[in-house]
């Protein structure tokens, strides 16, 4: 990890993996980017390898998981980058078929831990969010913004923003955030598809600045 311009940077090269076999039973890994147990939230990136199913399941928090790459496909539907899964807690939810592979922003809000259902039943305890449907909306010029999560986490507020060429972020009014897609840099430190900043608190923060273009996913509390 490093720190500059009053954020700490977590790069996707330096995560550690968690096999999660050992901890729910299904073949994939996770990484964790941010864990605030004061808040009980945290946001990991979730590698699911080619067949993978994640069975029916609950949990006793609340996720907001976005699809980075690749594709999933629930109750015959099909998610693409930045369509979003939410999972309710304490509410049975899935199965989810990820089974041409599939990497995932999961934010969960309490516990990740997972319990898996043996009876699907035919009630549908999460929401789907497609985000082809949400249309952009201009925040200032070159910067553009939609909200993909403001209900149903607890207090999560999820957004896309997408940054043109040359552009900065000043003040930006978040905990954190992922870079989906592109890259950025701060103070110097130039960051990659995939790297994770927060903000570090009391701290004056540096503006972002987005040579090439790029789409965080931001991360606030309401």
């Amino acid at each position: 990890m490093t720190d500059t311009g009053g954020y700490r940077i977590v790069r996707k090269a330096d995560i550690v993996w968690e096999d999660r076999k050992n901890v729910d039973g299904w073949p994939s890994r996770a990484g964790m980017y941010y864990d605030d147990r004061e808040n009980e939230l945290c946001m990991r990136l979730i590698d699911y390898p080619v067949g993978s199913v994640e069975p029916r399941h609950t949990h006793p928090g609340a996720h907001a998981t976005t699809l980075l790459k690749h594709h999933a496909v629930v109750d015959g539907i099909k998610l693409f980058p930045l369509d979003v899964v939410l999972g309710p807690s304490n509410e049975p939810h899935g199965p989810l078929d990820y089974r041409d592979s599939c990497q995932l922003f999961s934010v969960f809000v309490g516990s990740f831990y997972h319990s898996e259902v043996e009876k699907l039943g035919s009630e549908k305890h999460y929401r789907l969010i497609q985000s082809e449907q949400i249309p952009w909306k201009l925040k200032a010029p070159g910067i553009d913004e939609k909200v993909l999560v403001d209900r149903g986490v607890g207090k999560l507020l999820l957004k896309a923003v997408r940054f043109a060429p040359g552009t900065r972020f000043e003040n930006p009014p978040m905990i954190c955030a992922l870079i989906a897609f592109g890259g950025a840099e701060i103070g110097g430190e130039k960051l990659d598809e995939w790297d994770f900043i927060y903000a570090n608190r009391g701290a004056a923060h540096a503006p972002i600045a987005f040579p090439a273009g790029a789409t965080l996913l931001t991360v606030a509390l309401q």
